[in-house]
């Protein structure tokens, strides 16, 4: 956060709040700035500020790679990479449901992205945080299901294609993974191996080895895209796709996701990470939230501001603030 955003942070407290400015109270003050500041990222009108997010999140990157033009480009670079003579013909992306459902434990399909190609094979794309066993049998399992699925009743066998599983992830999995695009095939093991009667293949691409990769105008477009996907801040991903159409139109359609979709983007990931403790870690976290709430809204209690006012900032009900006094 700049000296400017902090300096308007504070302009806005004393306004609002004008009891603090004869002492200063620095450290109040500053309990509302933060109060203040997650209004807005949860969709106040106080502030404008933006959070910057990259695509290695897979809501924020299958939303984007649902631009056919983007997923054509990112898929012919790959191929281009592993030096095999492929290409996108079409493209077909599955939008139909929101972020998550209802019952957010239900395992949702959403933005699944296909894509076929002149070689007769099929392909599909993921984005994995994080990628240990658990990943590698879900991406296992969605390969299988495209592999099967892919036949309607009554079709023979012998017109299955080959369908193609590439997930992009960082870290080393089981240690076996030192190339930035690691294969994995159904081959024959016997004697020679053989990939004539190949019909699943899987590639692990690893976004973590790209950052030590320098990037100039000879190099594989793959690398441009990897380091663009893994930008650290907005500034360095606009420089990565400075003058290239395809990545200045994909970081139009990140602004206008994060414009129409921030915060309800901001509870799926406070969600997930949360999903992940243990339920003693949740209890705490709920326990330590409310009561730093209950805290500030005393606080502000005793800085003579009123009901609605608490209210607003806290999330509390008039209810519960009433009873604090």
């Amino acid at each position: 956060m700049d000296i400017i955003l902090i300096m308007r942070s504070f302009s806005i407290i004393f306004l609002t709040f004008p009891r603090l400015l004869p002492s200063f109270d620095i450290f109040r003050a500053l309990e509302y700035v933060m109060i203040i500041l997650n209004l807005k990222a949860r969709g106040g009108d106080v502030l404008h500020i933006k959070t910057f997010y990259n695509l290695t999140d897979d809501i924020l990157f299958k939303n984007i790679f649902s631009h056919k033009k983007l997923v054509i480009d990112l898929l012919n670079s790959i191929f281009s990479y592993l030096k095999q003579d492929k290409k996108v013909i079409d493209v077909r992306i599955s939008k139909d449901k929101s972020l998550y459902g209802v019952n957010r434990d239900v395992k949702l399909n959403y933005g699944d992205i296909i894509a076929y190609l002149d070689t007769n094979e099929i392909v599909s794309i993921e984005m994995f945080t994080d990628f240990g066993k658990e990943e590698f049998n879900k991406s296992v399992t969605y390969l299988s299901k495209l592999y099967s699925n892919q036949l309607k009743k009554g079709q023979k066998y012998i017109h299955a294609k080959k369908v193609i599983s590439i997930n992009f992830m960082s870290g080393n999995y089981h240690k076996e993974n030192e190339e930035l695009v690691n294969d994995y095939g159904f081959i024959r093991r016997i004697d020679t191996p053989s990939n004539k009667d190949e019909c699943m293949e899987m590639y692990l691409i690893r976004l973590d080895l790209v950052k030590n990769i320098v990037y100039n105008e000879t190099s594989e477009r793959l690398v441009r895209w990897l380091k663009f996907m893994n930008a650290q801040s907005y500034e360095e991903m606009k420089e990565i796709g400075k003058e290239d159409e395809v990545m200045e139109q994909a970081i139009k359609y990140i602004d206008e996701f994060l414009e129409k979709e921030g915060t309800t983007f901001q509870d799926k990931i406070d969600y997930e990470k949360v999903k992940s403790f243990d339920d003693g870690e949740k209890t705490g976290i709920i326990k330590g939230r409310k009561a730093g709430i209950i805290e500030t809204a005393k606080n502000m209690l005793k800085d003579g501001l009123n009901v609605n006012t608490i209210a607003k900032y806290t999330g509390l009900s008039k209810e519960e603030i009433k009873k604090l006094n």
